[in-house]
């Protein structure tokens, strides 16, 4: 495994207008890729949150298919342990990040895993190592 990937990046796919750029690196780095379980409960909240109907339906079913098909890091005790620089570091810099993301880049760099996103900013700050496959 080489990348844990963003929602941005996971999510871009279900889309109506989706990237075509995202889709191809999607597939042509399937085998690399793993996701975080704060990303899968990011995915999980917005889907829960939809009214009843085809479109919850449909995204359940590609949730469950996701959910089978990539490997999802656990948050662990080492992994909490790297949060704290991460935290430290953005804090000291001046920025404001959400907490998920700077938890998402604790487990990319406990892991060494590069983050492929299109919040290249924020995962930057947090010294992750960081892909744009929208780009």
């Amino acid at each position: 495994m080489k990348f844990l990937v963003d929602v941005n990046v996971l999510c871009e796919p279900t889309k109506s207008l989706a990237s075509d750029k995202v889709k191809a690196w999607l597939k042509a780095n399937r085998d690399d890729c793993v996701v975080d379980a704060i990303v899968m409960a990011e995915i999980w909240r917005g889907i829960v949150a939809l009214p009843d109907g085809q479109k919850k339906r449909d995204l359940s079913m590609w949730f469950a298919r996701l959910k089978a098909e990539i490997p999802c890091l656990d948050w662990t005790l080492e992994t909490a342990l790297e949060w704290g620089p991460v935290v430290t570091k953005v804090k000291r810099s001046g920025f404001t990040i959400e907490i998920r993301d700077t938890l998402i880049a604790a487990n990319a760099k406990r892991h060494n895993l590069t983050v492929a996103t299109r919040n290249v900013d924020d995962f930057t700050r947090c010294g992750a190592k960081v892909v744009n496959p929208f780009v």
